[in-house]
């Protein structure tokens, strides 16, 4: 991956248009004109409120998503989740969506955020020993039922949060799993492996299934897989690295482990073949390259090796896995996320051939996939891509 295909000038105003035909897609989806804040599954709205705050949608119409989720989907115990969702969403996604959602209503100052019964549910998920985050543990918040792996996702989702509410001491520790789990990492990313799971006690999941290697492994050669973990680890190292030396008075070199971990799978990340991004689980890598690029160019880095190569994958996602991907309404398709590379849904493209898809607009029963909703994709993206025309200003911003 050693050239470019736009200049950051031209990659720029097609960002800023893309985003704001997303932005007026999911304003134009919110109920009574569509399924946002209407239909019972927090899906619908929490990357829906990520994008349309990266967008630029009027901050009345986010809070509209916001009262709705904290009036019909917030239960006793804090968590927020409809009875009659599946359990693929409202088990596996439990603290995932709050997470989300939960950034922006601090960022706007919503206070279904600063809620007693919601902030204290939240940091439950937090194994103290480890700094790690779990997906979901039980229902009751007098017995917390700890899972048998941890993972980056709800790890780093919950350390934004954290960032966003000011927490420090929650965030760095989020901080410490994720450079521990990319220390565990480094000789099997030498050869080309990612393992994407630990236990509690550290120690990296090895042991891979027929029928697993979906949620368990991201390598550098096949094209559909969750490429995701590499994302949003980069990003959430950028952005604790960037809030440790600029707002909490951390010294350069006590958050420069975070800044170099971003870096280790920035070089990972370059060597993926080019057909990986026309996954939409690239998206992610989206918001990494992003916020690494907007860091090193804010803090002046002279690494421009590495600042050359944020760019290059900067502008791969938002070309190939974001704009070529969107459709004439705003929007981008649904998903059938699949969670084993044996479920048939692998075989789905969603890439559209003359503004058409091919894909079944409703969930298989049965199936080893699940759907996530054409408003809950364009959410992510547009959040995710937000990063990525943040770095790009600022790479303009030098002159380049």
């Amino acid at each position: 991956m050693n050239w470019t295909i736009s200049h950051p000038a031209h990659l720029l105003e097609a960002i800023k248009l893309s985003m704001s035909q997303g932005g007026n897609f999911l304003k134009s989806r919110v109920a009574p004109t569509g399924p946002i804040a209407r239909e019972p599954n927090v899906n619908y709205i929490h990357k829906a409120s990520w994008g349309m705050y990266a967008s630029g949608v009027d901050h009345e119409t986010i809070a509209i998503l916001l009262d709705w989720v904290e009036q019909k989907a917030l239960r006793e115990n804090g968590d927020f989740f409809f009875n009659e969702e599946p359990s693929v969403y409202k088990d596996m996604q439990r603290l995932y969506r709050p997470l989300t959602f939960g950034k922006v209503a601090a960022w706007i100052g919503h206070p279904v955020i600063e809620k007693p019964v919601v902030i204290d549910r939240i940091l439950q998920y937090q194994h103290h020993p480890s700094g790690g985050v779990f997906n979901y543990i039980g229902n009751d918040p007098n017995n917390v039922e700890q899972q048998a792996t941890i993972g980056p996702l709800n790890t780093t989702f919950f350390g934004h949060l954290m960032v966003a509410l000011d927490f420090t001491e929650q965030a760095v520790k989020a901080g410490e799993w994720c450079r521990r789990f990319v220390e565990a990492n480094w000789e099997h990313m030498s050869r080309g492996v990612i393992y994407t799971q630990m236990t509690p006690t550290g120690d990296l999941i090895t042991e891979v299934a027929l029928g697993e290697k979906m949620i368990k492994v991201v390598d550098r050669d096949s094209p559909k897989q969750e490429f995701w973990h590499i994302g949003t680890l980069m990003a959430y190292f950028c952005t604790l690295y960037d809030t440790m030396v600029s707002r909490w008075g951390f010294s350069g070199s006590k958050a420069q482990p975070y800044l170099d971990a971003a870096l280790e799978l920035l070089e990972f990340e370059s060597a993926m073949p080019l057909d990986t991004y026309l996954w939409p689980s690239k998206c992610k890598v989206a918001w990494g390259a992003g916020e690494l690029l907007r860091v090193l160019v804010k803090h002046q880095s002279e690494d421009k090796q590495s600042i050359d190569k944020a760019y290059r994958i900067c502008e791969r996602v938002a070309i190939f896995t974001f704009m070529d991907n969107q459709l004439g309404n705003g929007g981008w398709p649904s998903m059938h996320y699949p969670t084993s590379e044996l479920a048939p849904e692998t075989g789905l493209t969603y890439k559209p051939l003359k503004g058409l898809v091919h894909i079944p607009q409703q969930a298989t029963a049965g199936s080893q996939s699940f759907l996530l909703p054409g408003e809950e994709i364009t959410g992510e993206f547009l959040g995710e891509m937000k990063s990525v025309e943040q770095g790009v200003e600022g790479l303009i911003s030098m002159g380049r």
